[in-house]
């Protein structure tokens, strides 16, 4: 769907063909919109409106919604070869898909010899679609039926976590003011306090301080959690890009401005994101288990884990993370067991 630059206006219009009821073919040009965001987005609902009188496929409805999220191109890549290889009515009207079609192609998915967190991501992005028809269309959400494979008991007792993956295909439902603090959180594993807390002053180049926290602005700032929470934390480039245009302000806090943003309001966006998105139910602090998580399968050294994490002892992350280490001790393993095999 592609959007046009009008230079003499400075701004966007969007031009495409429609076929009448009578048979013919005519244009449809609309014009000035102030973004090619925006344009494109216009005729994306137009069709998708009209899908609800001519039959629009789930996979038309699907690339609407696409659109509508702003998806990188990586993410809508890695969903639409998902759903073009394991959905069946990926072709099929959007209207005519019935719960029941729904319900049989989920409890399908285990004939596939695919991963529960695997049919689960699926299930994910097909809930994700009706969610977005539901709430721009007002189409019933069929999907609300399927619910995500209980993982088994092996599975049961690792921390709920998110891919990278599944952080972004969350990100890309939380409205765009709000990104760059659940960014922060993923990507340096602070608790939530922490991060209302960060203040302008406490960023030196990609470097932040971490030496208080907050709840609620009117109560002021409060200590951390223990001593070994001060620290400091090197932050990533695409981290510093997002939250570099919240440092121009003068405003102290940088997530929040002149005082620092409210729980419930974040929460609210949380949850909502998490319900738009499909992505597996977790807790906000859940995002700083998901970034210890990606650290250690990295095999990064649990030492400078735990200090990132700024826990209390070298102990409490070996107790907290000790399926993951674990895994780590069966490759170290398999490694020393290639090693032996060279031995003269």
């Amino acid at each position: 769907m592609p959007a046009y630059k009008d230079k003499k206006r400075g701004t966007w219009f969007v031009q495409y063909s429609v076929t009448t009821e009578d048979g013919k073919v005519k244009q449809v040009r609309k014009r000035g919109f102030s973004t090619k965001r925006d344009a494109q987005i216009w005729e994306a609902e137009q069709k998708t409106l009209k899908a609800t009188r001519t039959g629009r496929t789930f996979e038309e409805m699907f690339e609407a919604s696409l659109v509508a999220l702003d998806s990188s191109d990586s993410s809508a890549a890695r969903k639409r070869g998902f759903l073009r290889k394991h959905f069946t009515a990926y072709s099929e009207p959007f209207e005519k898909i019935t719960r029941e079609d729904l319900v049989n192609w989920r409890n399908g998915l285990r004939a596939k010899n695919l991963a529960p967190r695997t049919m689960n991501l699926g299930i994910g992005y097909v809930k994700a679609v009706y969610s977005y028809a539901e709430r721009v269309y007002q189409l019933p959400n069929c999907a609300a039926v399927m619910t995500p494979y209980k993982l088994t008991s092996a599975e049961k007792k690792e921390r709920p976590v998110w891919t990278p993956e599944q952080f972004d295909q969350f990100l890309e439902c939380v409205p765009e003011a709000w990104q760059p603090f659940f960014i922060f959180l993923f990507w340096t594993g602070c608790r939530r306090g922490e991060a209302l807390a960060v203040c302008r002053d406490d960023l030196q180049g990609n470097r932040i301080r971490i030496d208080k926290s907050i709840k609620h602005y009117k109560n002021g700032f409060l200590g951390l959690k223990n001593d070994a929470s001060a620290r400091v934390i090197s932050l990533d480039s695409k981290t510093m890009a997002a939250i570099e245009p919240l440092i121009e302000h003068a405003d102290p806090f940088i997530f929040g401005g002149k005082r620092s943003l409210a729980i419930s309001s974040l929460q609210r966006v949380f949850s909502q994101a998490k319900k738009d998105s499909g992505v597996p139910n977790i807790r906000l602090h859940d995002l700083r288990h998901s970034h210890a998580t990606i650290l250690i399968n990295s095999g990064v050294n649990i030492v400078a884990v735990s200090k990132r994490l700024g826990h209390a002892s070298i102990n409490q992350t070996l107790k907290t993370y000790t399926h993951l280490l674990k895994k780590t001790d069966d490759e170290l393993l398999a490694k020393v067991e290639e090693l032996r095999k060279t031995e003269k």
